[in-house]
C-alpha cells in the first residue's frame, strides 16, 4: 500500500473528491432485459413476504437475456 503523506497546511484534499450524491437502496428495472426481469422478481417478493432476503440472478435468467 503506498504510503501517504500528512498535509502541513490543514487543508483536506480527499473532500474535494467525494461525490455526495446519494447512492440508490436497489438496482430497479434500468439497464436491460436481465436486470429487467431480475428487478420485477425482486419487486414482487417484496411486496409478498415479510423478509424477503436477496434476489440473485438465476442460470434460467442468464440463458434467456437477449443482451449477451
Amino acid at each position: 500500500m503506498a504510503e501517504r503523506k500528512r498535509s502541513r497546511d490543514g487543508q483536506r484534499e480527499s473532500e474535494a473528491f467525494v461525490d455526495t450524491a446519494e447512492t440508490p437502496s436497489q438496482q430497479g428495472r434500468a439497464g436491460g432485459n436481465l436486470e429487467r426481469k431480475v428487478g420485477t422478481r425482486d419487486l414482487l417478493k417484496r411486496a409478498m413476504q415479510d423478509n424477503p432476503g436477496t434476489t440473485r440472478v438465476r442460470k434460467s435468467d442468464e440463458r434467456d437475456d437477449d443482451n449477451s
